[in-house]
């Protein structure tokens, strides 16, 4: 879908942004008819209803839980990751420890599942959830945070040269 994107500094949120999104966070999608919706898997299963082809969450019960499981994981992988980059120098042992413990515990069932082939099928919200969580801990915290779950890595490999892949836009630092 053609669509405009605005980089939002997060540090300075404008009343105007926080208007749109209530929690002041990142991403909210305002639709052509001024539909806002706010929260990656809120809006993916929005553009889902609105927009059903290509399928983002794919056909029947089990493949739409494996993406719903794999998005899950993707966001409590990427907000520990961002708990332990932001708050690495000011947050409190706990905190840190928690968000350390979270993202293995993510990370290890996202490995899990690859090996044993349970993955989501056809491309969607599932793979898009892990691969910009993986590229967000990798930016964050280093490559070498990746270097326990070879199998994550391996299993996007595949889906790299994915022309939705490759257009994503880039973080902006």
């Amino acid at each position: 879908l053609p669509c405009e994107i605005a980089v939002i500094d997060l540090a300075a949120r404008t009343p105007e942004f926080v208007a749109t999104s209530p929690l002041g966070k990142v991403p909210v999608l305002r639709d052509e008819d001024g539909t806002v919706v706010f929260d990656s898997t809120v809006i993916a299963e929005y553009l889902e209803d609105r927009y059903p082809e290509p399928k983002l969450l794919g056909s029947g019960v089990r493949e739409r839980l494996s993406h719903r499981q794999f998005d899950e994981l993707g966001d409590v992988s990427a907000e520990a990751a961002i708990t332990l980059f932001m708050d690495k120098d000011s947050g409190s042992a706990a905190a840190l420890a928690k968000a350390t413990r979270l993202l293995g515990m993510a990370l290890r069932e996202l490995c899990t599942r690859i090996e044993r082939g349970d993955v989501p099928k056809d491309f969607g919200l599932g793979h898009a959830a892990v691969i910009s969580a993986v590229h967000y801990i990798e930016l964050r915290l280093g490559e070498a945070a990746m270097q326990p779950y070879p199998a994550i890595k391996q299993w996007i490999a595949g889906f790299l040269d994915r022309k939705s892949v490759i257009g994503a836009p880039a973080p902006q630092l």
